[in-house]
C-alpha cells in the first residue's frame, strides 16, 4: 500500500511540474526531494559516484552545501586539492571550470558564487575530443535550478583579516535576478580589494671555471589593487526546444594597482663578500576597461541538437617600473615601461545526433587572437621590444559514445586542431612563421562490475607556451638576475592513460601521463652581462613519466560527514647537467609526493554548523624542482543560519591555524644551484555576512568559446 502511493505521489508530481519534463542525469534522479503536502521521498545512494570517465560528487542537500565560497567547495570535491583561490584537479593541476556550461572567465567567481547554490560538481580528468588538446582537466558545475518568477535580490558581505601580517582584504557583492515568461534577465556587481603577500628567501650560487658567485637574502612582495566587475545579461527560453541569450561582462579598477618587490642580498665572490645590493622595484599597474562578451543559441532541430557560441573579449595592461638600486660598487635607479593589448574573437559550435545506440558529437571551434607586446628600459645593454603577436586557431572534433547495456559505455573521439602563429618584433628584427597540423584522439571505456564501477580512458593533449613565456623581451630584475621569454618554444605532448574505480563511498583514480617537450625556466649565464644570469623559458630535452594515484573516501555517519583524500605522485626524471671544468653529473627528480586530506563537517540542530579541516603535502619533486618541506594547514570553522527560511547566514573561520603551509623550490642545474623558501599569508580570520531575499536562479546556457585562448592572453 506504501509503495502504491509513494508511486502515484511521484506520477502525480511527474505531470505537474516543469523539471520533471526536461532531461535529469542519474544524479539528479537519485537524489531529488518530492515535496507534496507532508510526504518527502529521498534517495540514498553515495555523494560520489562515477559518471563515465567522470566523477559526480552531489552537492545539495550535503554538509558540502554548507562549504562557503565556490573556491572553499571545490577544495572538499574529491578529486580535487589546492587553495579556495586556486583549486586543482588531482594528478592534472589546474582545471577549465565551467559554470552552467558557461567557461568561468575570471578567478574572482570562485568567491562570488556561493556553495548553497550549487546542485553537483562533475570532475572530468581526462577531457574527451569536444575540448581544447591542451584542457588536462575540466570541472563542470551546475547550480540548483530554483523555480519561481519575479525579483531576486542577494548581498554578500566578507572580509579575510591577515593574521600575520596584519591586513584586510574585504569583498561586497550584490546581485539582482528578474525572471518572468521564459525571460530571465540578471545581474551583479563584484568589489574586493586585492592584497597579495609574499615572504620568501633567496640563495643563488653560479659557479663558474674562474669563480663562484653567491647571493643571499630576503625577497618580499606586495600585491595590491581594487577591482570591480560587473556582469549582466539576459536568457530568453522561446520554447522547451529554443532558447537564446546574451552576456556581458566588465572589469574595471578603479585606480592603478602597486606591486612592489624588494631584494636585500649580499653578494659573495669566492668567499669574499663584494657588495651588498638593496632593490625596491615599484610597478604601477593600469588596465583598461576590459570587455567579455558572449552570445548563443541553444536547440533541437528534430533530433538535431545545436549548441553555439560567439565571443569577444578585449583587454590590456599598462605597467611603469621603477628600480631603485643601493649598492656598495654603485647605486643605480632604472626605468622601464610594458604593455599588453589583447583581442579575441572566439567561435564554437558543437552538433549532436543519436545513431544506433549512442550520440555522435560533432563540430568546430575557432579562436583568432591579436597580442602587441611592448616593453622599455633604460638602460642600453637590454634591449627595448614592440612585439606583435597573431595566432588563428581553427579545430574540428568528432567524437562518439555508445551504451552497450550490462557490456559498458564506450566512446572514442578525434580532434584535429591547425595553428598559424606570427611573431613579429620590428625593433629587433625578429621574426616567426610557424604553422602547425595536429590530431588528437581520445578514447574511455566503462562498465558496472557487480557494486563496482570502473573507468579506463586515453588522450593525447598538449600544452601551448603562454604569449608572456614567448615574449623575448630581457625584463630587468636587478643587475645580477635576467628573465626572459622564448619565441622558439615548441608545444608540449601529453599521453594520458586514467583508471578509475568506485564502489560505496570510496573511490580510487590513477594515472599514468607521459610528457615530452615540457616547458621550464632554465638559468644561463647572461653573455652581455657576465655577473648576471638570465632565467629563460625552454623545453626540456627528456620526457617526464609520472605515475600518481588517489583514494577517496566521503563516509556519512550522523551528524559527521568525511571528505578525506590519501594520494601520492611520483614523477620518472633525471637532468644530466655540466657544472665548473665540465664536470658532468646526474641530477635525479624523483622523490614522490604524499597527499592526505580530511575535511570533517558536524551538522547540528538550529542552523549549526563546525567544520575541522586538514590538508597535508609532503615534500617531493615538480618537474624539475624540488620541496623539501611539508606543507600542513589546519582551518577551524564555525556557521549559523538565522530566520525560518535560513535566508541569513553568519560565517567565521580561522585558516591555516598553525602557520605551517610553506613552499620550498630547490633546484639544481649544475652550474647554477637555486633555493628559494616562500612564506603566504594563509594565516586569517574569515568573516561572511549573506542575506538572500526570494533568490531566483540565472538559467543563462551560454557555453563560450576559445576557453585556452582567453586563460593564455591573462598569463
Amino acid at each position: 500500500m506504501v509503495k502504491k502511493y509513494v508511486a502515484a505521489t511521484a506520477l502525480a508530481l511527474v505531470c505537474t511540474t516543469s523539471w520533471a519534463q526536461e532531461p535529469q542525469d542519474s544524479i539528479e534522479s537519485v537524489d531529488k526531494y518530492l515535496n507534496l503536502k507532508e510526504v518527502v521521498i529521498k534517495g540514498g545512494l553515495p555523494h560520489t559516484r562515477l559518471k563515465g570517465n567522470a566523477m559526480v560528487t552531489r552537492v545539495d542537500g550535503t554538509a558540502l552545501a554548507s562549504a562557503g565560497t565556490l573556491g572553499d567547495l571545490l577544495v572538499k570535491v574529491p578529486g580535487m586539492t589546492g587553495t579556495d583561490e586556486a583549486p586543482e584537479v588531482l594528478g592534472k593541476g589546474t582545471p577549465l571550470i565551467y559554470i552552467n556550461g558557461r567557461k568561468m572567465r575570471d578567478d574572482s567567481e570562485l568567491k562570488r558564487l556561493r556553495s548553497e547554490d550549487i546542485r553537483d560538481v562533475e570532475v572530468i580528468n581526462n577531457p574527451g575530443a569536444q575540448y581544447d588538446a591542451q584542457i588536462r582537466a575540466v570541472v563542470r558545475i551546475r547550480t540548483k535550478k530554483l523555480k519561481g518568477e519575479g525579483l531576486g535580490l542577494n548581498a554578500t558581505l566578507s572580509n579575510e583579516r591577515d593574521l600575520r601580517y596584519d591586513f584586510d582584504r574585504p569583498q561586497v557583492k550584490l546581485g539582482a535576478n528578474y525572471r518572468k515568461d521564459g525571460v530571465d534577465v540578471f545581474g551583479q556587481v563584484y568589489f574586493y580589494h586585492q592584497d597579495y603577500r609574499q615572504y620568501s628567501t633567496i640563495e643563488d650560487k653560479t659557479m663558474t671555471d674562474v669563480k663562484t658567485f653567491y647571493q643571499h637574502g630576503p625577497y618580499t612582495m606586495t600585491w595590491k589593487y581594487n577591482q570591480l566587475n560587473y556582469s549582466a545579461g539576459v536568457n530568453w527560453q522561446l520554447n522547451e526546444n529554443h532558447s537564446l541569450g546574451a552576456r556581458i561582462d566588465l572589469t574595471h579598477r578603479p585606480k592603478s594597482g602597486t606591486n612592489q618587490v624588494i631584494y636585500d642580498e649580499d653578494v659573495i665572490e669566492n668567499n669574499v663578500k663584494i657588495d651588498h645590493l638593496y632593490s625596491h622595484q615599484t610597478s604601477k599597474e593600469s588596465k583598461p576597461l576590459g570587455i567579455l562578451t558572449n552570445t548563443y543559441y541553444n536547440g533541437k532541430v528534430g533530433k538535431l541538437g545545436i549548441d553555439f557560441n560567439f565571443d569577444f573579449m578585449k583587454g590590456g595592461t599598462d605597467t611603469d617600473r621603477e628600480n631603485v638600486e643601493l649598492s656598495q660598487i654603485q647605486n643605480d635607479y632604472v626605468l622601464s615601461k610594458s604593455g599588453t593589448n589583447s583581442h579575441l574573437y572566439a567561435a564554437k559550435l558543437v552538433l549532436s545526433y543519436p545513431i544506433w545506440k549512442g550520440s555522435l558529437d560533432a563540430g568546430t571551434e575557432m579562436s583568432f587572437v591579436k597580442r602587441n607586446n611592448t616593453y622599455w628600459i633604460d638602460k642600453t645593454t637590454i634591449a627595448n621590444t614592440d612585439a606583435d603577436i597573431k595566432e588563428n586557431n581553427i579545430a574540428a572534433f568528432a567524437e562518439y559514445g555508445c551504451d552497450f547495456g550490462k557490456w559498458g559505455q564506450a566512446s572514442a573521439g578525434l580532434r584535429y586542431e591547425h595553428t598559424l602563429l606570427d611573431y613579429d618584433d620590428a625593433s629587433n628584427n625578429d621574426y616567426l612563421h610557424r604553422s602547425m597540423d595536429e590530431w588528437f584522439p581520445t578514447a574511455s571505456y566503462a562498465v558496472t562490475l557487480g557494486k563496482i564501477q570502473a573507468g579506463l580512458s586515453y588522450s593525447l593533449k598538449t600544452e601551448r607556451p603562454s604569449f608572456f613565456a614567448m615574449n623575448d623581451a630581457v625584463t630587468y630584475i636587478s643587475r645580477y638576475t635576467l628573465q626572459a621569454g622564448n619565441s622558439q618554444l615548441k608545444n608540449e605532448r601529453i599521453r594520458d592513460l586514467t583508471l578509475n574505480l568506485a564502489w560505496k563511498w570510496i573511490n580510487l583514480s590513477a594515472s599514468y601521463e607521459h610528457t615530452k617537450n615540457a616547458i621550464i625556466q632554465w638559468t644561463e649565464i647572461n653573455t652581455a652581462q657576465k655577473d648576471a644570469t638570465l632565467v629563460k623559458h625552454r623545453n626540456l630535452d627528456k620526457p617526464i613519466k609520472t605515475l600518481s594515484a588517489y583514494l577517496s573516501l566521503t563516509p556519512h555517519v550522523g551528524i559527521w560527514s568525511l571528505n578525506a583524500t590519501l594520494g601520492i605522485e611520483k614523477q620518472n626524471l633525471y637532468l644530466d647537467v655540466e657544472g665548473p671544468h665540465n664536470h658532468q653529473y646526474r641530477v635525479y627528480c624523483d622523490k614522490p609526493t604524499y597527499t592526505v586530506n580530511a575535511f570533517n563537517t558536524f551538522t547540528l540542530k538550529h542552523g549549526w554548523q563546525f567544520d575541522a579541516n586538514v590538508m597535508f603535502r609532503s615534500n617531493g619533486n615538480s618537474y624539475i624542482f624540488y620541496n623539501d618541506t611539508y606543507s600542513l594547514r589546519l582551518g577551524l570553522i564555525v556557521q549559523k543560519s538565522f530566520l525560518k527560511d535560513r535566508s541569513l547566514v553568519v560565517r567565521v573561520g580561522v585558516l591555516d591555524c598553525l602557520q605551517r603551509h610553506h613552499v620550498n623550490e630547490v633546484c639544481d642545474l649544475g652550474y647554477n644551484w637555486f633555493k628559494q623558501t616562500n612564506r603566504y599569508s594563509t594565516h586569517k580570520l574569515v568573516t561572511t555576512l549573506i542575506y538572500r531575499f526570494n533568490a531566483t536562479r540565472s538559467k543563462y546556457k551560454g557555453t563560450g568559446a576559445g576557453k585556452d585562448v582567453q586563460a593564455r592572453i591573462g598569463s
